[in-house]
């Protein structure tokens, strides 16, 4: 069974977006909001366009902004890592008729606009065929008419080695029947062996039944899933964009495959690679299928121009914009310029919308909120700050350890700090915006980890932190490397990782103390000395030396802390254990400060938590639950349900269990919940990460616009389209 990573486009183009940094974070104030949420970062700063586009703020038209660069990759955001937030702000303003999307609070629609009917039937191989139906009355904004070959174009493209060559993953149809063949064709390779698959010019799994009906043939390793119907959901694109002109996509019965032409190459490169790149920056050649088109694209200013689609039918509940022109500029980062120009920018009208500022700059914005020339909005962000536990080795792979630390760090106090308040201290990795915990928040049963050096204490005795270096007992106020509290390890907890524990050390050291793992009597000591890998000028990291690794606290619980700064790239490289990226073959740090975030509700955790060694790149915390070990999830076994499960267990379900069970066993959103919310406790019980902070986001706008509302879930550029400017 294979991980299912990707949903719908909108999925897959923020999981790229992630690799060129729009996902896992180091924390700092100016954290990334994904466009499910309000793009564009804290939005501060003097446009480099503003005095062009005050020019054109008039009448009914509006101008957002996103702090990042434009790097004009507005058909395809993070092709290849060449995208940023604004990219994809821009994306979801001219990409439209998706077959399901997103809702203000995440949830997964069917776009009736788009589907005029839909089916599931179960086949009795395993397999699932999800049958679409769409509209036949779909148009560009040009008025070419949108059929099936235009929602299967992605899907068919960039299922193929030729995507790879142009920057794309190749994996868009991984998930369905067929795929492995159909990738591993190359134009001319048809019927040959290739990595234990027979090369197929034909994708079996897709199917074009006819003008406005394809269906999908879901792989049987991936159904049933709770979330089975997001399978199904495609976006339409010209399909010359990415196919190239003359290319077609047929299907003769046995699945769909495009003509030979789309396999041409120059020497051994493959033409239609050159084709996706040009198109990805395309803004003139091609229509679009969305509420906006662009009609003009300023490289040198960074600032496009849109006017809205007269062709465009609505969105999942039918909604049309009103605005007839949208202006989106590039705001400059408030590291570059002095503090205000930003709220300047928006009261001389460069910019109608600051989409979510932060922290200490929250006062100022608001001083602006008058109800007659600016109003505001606001919302919790939909994740959070974090500090990240390696659980495998060392210290952290002891829970009492990860709790115990939750409990001598005043998490109120570091929020108020680096937040100004505006922020809120959490416990499990959830939104409260979120429809699981809406349905759940009233039963589910959290520890809250409140600042309690005592409580902290206890649980480090009670885990068998007690000893000294020399194996003898601890004895608080000691020095040295007798400072810390040392645990005696059984052979199995020493031996982990080749027997890492055996020789660990922490990789920063202070005064001349070294704490390192001790042999006493033929026994293992392990220090309670933990290395944390911050990123170098991070607030978060800075804030955290205070608090953290420099807090008296810590140090009267006999825990030591020690920081290493270094560059993004090697903390991802020791956080997923990359050697190209600076990690060096062993286990060195225990302890990251990241950030997370979800763009929906659609929660997947599934194989996170696995102990299979396969999977062991779906978690950078590395927890290996001892309840999995005694009670392990069987994929081809039978689908317990939750009652089951916890009779069978003895009532003692892992967070692997749970995860995968989550979406692999439930059918109904009622049992969904119950798994969400046994997983979130398991979590919360285990604590692999500390929340430390969630930010409130607030949003200021001119208040000639009406009916704007950002959600977590529902960013600027998705708002736009139910607001209005008075009088308009």
């Amino acid at each position: 069974m294979k991980k299912f990573l990707s949903f719908v486009l909108a999925a897959a183009l923020l999981l790229s977006l992630t690799a060129c940094g729009g996902g896992t974070s180091s924390g700092s104030a100016a954290d990334t909001v994904s466009s499910g949420g309000a793009a564009g970062g804290i939005g501060s700063g003097l446009s480099a366009a503003s005095g062009t586009a005050e020019t054109e703020n008039s009448e009914n038209s509006i101008i957002l902004g996103d702090y990042n660069v434009f790097h004009g990759a507005f058909r395809y955001p993070g092709l290849g890592g060449r995208a940023s937030t604004a990219d994809l702000g821009i994306w979801y303003l001219t990409a439209g008729y998706a077959v399901m999307e997103t809702d203000q609070n995440g949830v997964y629609r069917w776009n009736t606009t788009v589907v005029k009917d839909h089916a599931l039937t179960e086949n009795a191989d395993g397999t699932a065929t999800i049958r679409v139906e769409i509209n036949h009355d779909l148009t560009y904004s040009d008025g070419t008419p949108i059929t099936v070959k235009d929602y299967l174009v992605r899907l068919m493209a960039f299922s193929t080695q030729a995507a790879e060559e142009a920057g794309a993953s190749g994996q868009a149809g991984k998930n369905f029947a067929g795929f492995d063949a159909y990738h591993a064709y190359v134009g001319d390779n048809g019927g040959e062996a290739v990595d234990g698959v027979t090369a197929s010019k034909v994708f079996s799994g897709v199917r074009m039944i006819d003008d406005y009906t394809y269906e999908l043939t879901v792989s049987s390793d991936l159904y049933p899933y709770y979330f089975a119907y997001t399978y199904a959901s495609l976006q339409p694109d010209v399909p010359a964009m990415w196919l190239g002109e003359g290319v077609d996509i047929m299907d003769d019965g046995e699945g769909c495959y495009l003509s030979d032409t789309f396999y041409e190459k120059t020497g051994t490169s493959f033409n239609a690679a050159q084709t996706i790149n040009a198109s990805c920056y395309d803004t003139t050649k091609f229509p679009f299928s969305s509420p906006y088109q662009i009609t003009e694209w300023d490289k040198d200013s960074f600032q496009v121009t849109m006017q809205i689609n007269p062709a465009y039918k609505g969105n999942f509940e039918g909604q049309v914009p009103s605005i007839e022109t949208v202006v989106y500029v590039h705001i400059v980062d408030e590291k570059e310029v002095l503090d205000g120009t930003r709220l300047e920018q928006l009261q001389r009208g460069g910019v109608d919308v600051l989409p979510a500022v932060t922290g200490s700059k929250i006062n100022a914005a608001l001083a602006l909120v008058d109800g007659e020339h600016f109003a505001e909005g606001h919302y919790q962000r939909a994740g959070y700050g974090k500090l990240e536990f390696v659980c495998d080795f060392g210290p952290t792979m002891f829970p009492e350890v990860r709790q115990a630390l939750a409990h001598l760090l005043d998490r109120e106090a570091f929020c108020q700090e680096f937040l100004d308040g505006y922020g809120v201290v959490m416990d499990a990795p959830y939104s409260p915006d979120s429809a699981m915990w809406r349905a759940v928040q009233d039963d589910i049963d959290l520890t809250h980890y409140g600042y309690a050096p005592d409580t902290a204490r206890k649980l480090l005795e009670d885990g068998g932190w007690i000893y000294n270096s020399k194996g003898e007992p601890y004895e608080e106020g000691a020095e040295g490397v007798d400072a810390v509290r040392y645990k005696k390890l059984t052979e199995e907890e020493a031996s982990v990782l080749d027997g890492v524990n055996k020789t660990y050390a922490v990789a920063a050291n202070l005064g001349g103390v070294t704490y390192q793992t001790v042999q006493v009597g033929g026994e293992y000591y392990l220090p309670l000395a933990l290395s944390w890998l911050g990123t170098e000028q991070n607030p978060v990291s800075d804030l955290l030396a205070f608090m953290m690794a420099g807090s008296p606290d810590v140090a009267a619980a006999g825990m030591a802390i020690r920081a290493t700064v270094c560059g993004e790239n090697m903390l991802q490289g020791h956080i997923y254990r990359d050697e190209a990226r600076g990690y060096e073959g062993v286990p060195t740090y225990n302890l990251f400060n990241l950030a997370v975030e979800w763009p929906d509700s659609m929660y997947d955790a599934s194989f996170q938590w696995s102990r299979d060694p396969a999977y062991a790149e779906y978690s950078s915390n590395r927890l290996y639950d001892e309840y999995d070990a005694a009670f392990p999830y069987d994929p081809s076994g039978e689908k317990l349900t939750y009652e089951a499960a916890m009779e069978a267990s003895g009532g003692k379900l892992g967070m692997d269990y749970l995860s995968m069970a989550m979406v692999y066993n439930a059918q109904t959103e009622e049992e969904y919940n119950q798994w969400w919310m046994a997983y979130i406790e398991r979590w919360n019980e285990l604590m692999p990460d500390i929340p430390m902070y969630s930010s409130l986001y607030y949003y200021v706008y001119n208040a000639k616009l009406e009916n704007f509302e950002i959600t977590p879930f529902f960013g600027q550029e998705r708002a736009i389209i139910y607001a209005n400017i008075k009088g308009h």
